[in-house]
């Protein structure tokens, strides 16, 4: 039996996704180490001015999604994947060549307007899948987007140290420009333009951020991506002030690749779940857990046993991305699925730009050890929020 398109485009999506998010995870491990040496700064100084710089790309990811999600409901999704994977090929490639932190902050913002890719990526997806397959092409997506996760950080940060720091965002701008080629050539979207009076706009837009259904789950969405994005840009210099000898960029890749594997596995079980199981009760036990498996860091003495708490933090991340990003396709109908995940890449963004601004402030004051506890602090309550206030979505269609 022949793959319908659907399942065409999500496996053609899938691969070129592995690709992009294994060249985007190929510069977090040594990004503070990077502008540490670029500037000759201490680690407290290169940790806050790589949370700013990943602040820098939460704002404008903030600003550019609800944008990007209108136009794609107009001219169509696969326009904005090509958008977001050839746009990001030449930035990355722009901060290898980058004099100075300013330059790096600047283009950091640039990538965060122009890019996007995953949210881009799931528009077009939930798009063209069946209802009561989104979990399963929503779990199959992110499964790719961690497996690139997987082996990212780990081949980055051992490019980093070998071959230097530009070369490896060359390579990563080469990643998502093959990356983009993959969708161009591999991937087919029956666009229907809306009539003109159907069309999407700011006003359609506010209207759906505000609605009962979406505004909650937005605000889940922030909240699960600010948590994250405190500890991200410390892991390098956490690694650092625990054992100076060691060759942190590598070892900070290896713990993003260990998290990456545990959060692929996961997304693959979430992917199977999804059909049986309440999309609510997974989004609250991923949460829960996830807050509980980010305490143990605090305690780590050692590089490898740091490693190994971090990487068991990804345990529960494939049912906490899976369960909100399925969720978020199924509160809208097929003509706004641009708009819906425009403004889901907004509150994700509002996490990713307020949560570095957190853990960089917090870490001077309270230690970086501390900025784990307050994570965790996050995911939990997220939780009983999400059990609380939260009303559930069938799968069946209405």
């Amino acid at each position: 039996m022949g793959l319908e398109q659907w399942q065409k485009n999500l496996y053609a999506i899938f691969v070129a996704q592995f690709i992009v998010m294994m060249g985007f995870n190929f510069v977090n491990p040594f990004l503070p180490l990077f502008i540490q040496e670029m500037g000759n700064f201490t680690n407290e100084e290169a940790a806050f001015w790589a949370s700013i710089t990943t602040a820098g790309l939460g704002f404008s990811l903030f600003f550019s999604g609800p944008f990007w999600g209108i136009i794609a409901d107009k001219w169509g999704r696969k326009a904005m994947v090509l958008r977001a994977q050839f746009c990001g090929a030449f930035i990355l490639v722009g901060i290898g060549l980058a004099p100075n932190v300013y330059w790096v902050i600047a283009l950091r913002m640039a990538q965060g307007f122009f890019t996007g890719t995953m949210t881009a990526a799931q528009a077009m997806v939930a798009a063209g899948t069946p209802r009561e397959k989104m979990p399963f092409a929503m779990g199959l997506l992110l499964a790719a987007v961690f497996s690139g996760t997987t082996i990212g950080p780990l081949l980055g940060g051992i490019m980093a140290d070998t071959f230097g720091y530009h070369a490896t965002f060359y390579i990563t701008g080469a990643l998502l420009f093959i990356g983009g080629v993959t969708i161009l050539f591999f991937t087919r979207e029956d666009f229907k333009r809306p009539e003109p009076g159907e069309s999407a706009s700011l006003k359609s837009l506010l209207r759906l951020a505000i609605s009962r259904q979406m505004f909650p789950l937005l605000l889940t969405l922030c909240a699960l991506s600010l948590a994250p994005q405190m500890i991200q840009p410390i892991i390098p210099i956490y690694i650092k002030e625990i054992d100076p000898a060691v060759k942190a960029a590598t070892m900070s890749g290896l713990a993003f690749c260990l998290m990456g594997v545990t959060a692929a596995v996961s997304s693959f079980g979430s992917a199977r779940l999804g059909g049986t199981m309440s999309l609510k009760k997974m989004l609250v036990i991923s949460c829960i857990g996830t807050g509980i498996f980010y305490l143990p860091p605090m305690w780590a003495d050692t590089v490898m046993l740091l490693i190994v708490f971090i990487a068991l933090t990804g345990l529960f991340k494939g049912g906490l991305m899976t369960s909100s990003n399925a969720l978020i396709g199924l509160t809208v109908v097929q003509s706004q699925q641009g708009m819906a995940y425009g403004v889901a890449q907004s509150a994700n963004a509002l996490g990713l730009a307020i949560g570095p601004l957190i853990g960089g402030i917090l870490s001077p004051l309270l230690g970086l050890k501390a900025v784990f506890g307050i994570a965790a602090g996050f995911f939990v309550v997220t939780g009983f929020a999400v059990a609380r206030f939260y009303k559930d979505i069938s799968l069946k269609q209405s």
